[in-house]
C-alpha cells in the first residue's frame, strides 16, 4: 500500500507535510518563513515551501534506498 502525504498551508502561514487521513497528528515537516524572507520571496512563498519539502522527500527516498553503510569499516584510508 502506498502512503500519501500532502503539503498544506496552515492558518498561521506555515507550511506542513502531513497525512491527509490524520490532520490532527503532528506534521512530518513544518516550514515557517520570517517576515523578511516573505518580503524577499513576494508571491513565491508557497512555491519555495513546496520545493523545499519536495527536495527533502526526494532526499529521504534516496537515502532509504541506499544500502546500509552504518557498519564501521575495519580499514581507514586517507587521501
Amino acid at each position: 500500500m502506498t502512503k500519501y502525504w500532502e503539503i498544506a498551508q496552515l492558518s498561521d502561514g506555515s507550511f506542513v507535510l502531513q497525512s491527509p487521513e490524520h490532520k490532527d497528528d503532528k506534521p512530518l515537516v513544518r516550514i515557517e518563513f520570517s517576515a523578511e524572507a516573505e518580503r524577499l520571496l513576494q508571491d513565491q512563498v508557497s512555491e519555495v515551501a513546496q520545493a523545499m519539502i519536495g527536495a527533502g522527500v526526494q532526499a529521504a527516498n534516496f537515502l532509504s534506498d541506499r544500502p546500509d553503510d552504518s557498519e564501521p569499516s575495519s580499514e581507514t584510508s586517507i587521501h
